[in-house]
């Protein structure tokens, strides 16, 4: 479940900005909740993912959550629910991360994670494998999950996918995102016409493609993690709700 979980959250981290990783993503279509679900293959073992993102009360203000069970011969192996929760700000000012949670689903605590952004003081206090570190952060920085939001807000504006920083496990990473062209793909949610983008960090081994669907208001469809070019977890959307209209390029 862990590496699941873990593979689930790194694929679906996207880009900050338009042109810089310290940019702040201009402002411009209204952010709109949805919910989806996802099928994920892992060496012979499955596991359904919802996501979710939902509106609080406080204007401006939103919760991204992740939630992963693992079914049949995995639950043997992996019983508990896994879940990611981000909180965040979209106002005139971009995207602003508040808080970020990860709970593996075990009782050990070496997994999970913990970040709390201060933007008055320009810092992030993280949590992870019992450590405890200050970080400072800078104008554009995200999570894990909040730059999910980052990334279909970007697509949909028109704006490509670049380079940015996300703070996660008690420091800052940088990721890029290079295109890979179209293609059409058959997913339990349906058929549909994608653009591609691989995203992996400098000099590593390891990358993530992501499909995604311009009629499904740019949501990502299919998601494959990549080892020295292999594949070795896959993803495909089965819910994604609510149907959305195409999204203008």
């Amino acid at each position: 479940m862990t590496k699941i979980l873990r593979m689930l959250a790194a694929i679906w981290l996207v880009a900050a900005a338009a042109a810089t990783h310290a940019e702040v993503p201009a402002v411009s279509s209204a952010i709109q909740g949805f919910h989806t679900a996802y099928e994920l293959r892992y060496a012979g073992l499955r596991a359904d993912a919802t996501i979710d993102l939902k509106p609080t009360e406080t204007p401006g203000e939103y919760l991204y959550s992740v939630t992963t069970k693992t079914r049949g011969l995995a639950r043997l192996i992996r019983p508990g629910t896994a879940t990611e929760v981000a909180k965040f700000i979209y106002d005139h000012n971009g995207f602003r991360p508040l808080s970020y949670h990860l709970d593996d689903g075990v009782p050990k605590e070496e997994n999970d994670s913990d970040v709390q952004f201060d933007w008055a003081k320009g810092t992030a206090v993280c949590r992870h494998e019992s450590q405890t570190v200050e970080l400072q952060i800078q104008v554009g920085m995200l999570d894990r999950l909040t730059s999910d939001i980052v990334a279909i807000q970007s697509l949909r504006d028109g704006r490509p996918l670049g380079e940015f920083d996300v703070v996660d496990r008690n420091e800052i990473q940088r990721y890029e995102f290079t295109p890979q062209g179209e293609e059409t793909i058959k997913v339990p949610a349906g058929t549909f016409k994608t653009i591609k983008y691989l995203r992996g960090k400098p000099g590593s081994s390891r990358a993530t493609m992501i499909w995604f669907a311009p009629d499904a208001a740019y949501l990502p469809v299919k998601l494959a993690q990549l080892k020295r070019g292999k594949s070795t977890v896959e993803m495909y959307a089965t819910v994604l709700e609510p149907a959305a209209a195409p999204a203008p390029r």
